[in-house]
């Protein structure tokens, strides 16, 4: 892939499907770290649950405007 990984220059325009990749990179990440802020107090379980709802909205409307299907993917649930 193009430029994965590399900095993006102001007006420089990032691809869709890097766009996508970074998301469900973030979804995992929430879903793996936010049962533990909750565990510890750092966030309330409501919190959690809206900002990683919030989240895959953004990856279901990017998909769709890659023409992907928008389903919640099986390995984003670990």
């Amino acid at each position: 892939m193009k430029n994965a990984g590399a900095p993006v220059r102001a007006g420089e325009k990032v691809p869709l499907a890097q766009q996508i990749a970074c998301v469900e990179r973030e979804l995992r990440l929430r879903r793996s770290a936010y049962p533990r802020w909750v565990a510890a107090g750092r966030m309330t379980e409501e919190k959690a649950a809206a900002e990683t709802w919030q989240m895959q909205a953004v990856l279901d409307t990017l998909r769709g405007l890659a023409g992907t299907p928008t389903a919640v993917q099986p390995d984003l649930l670990r």
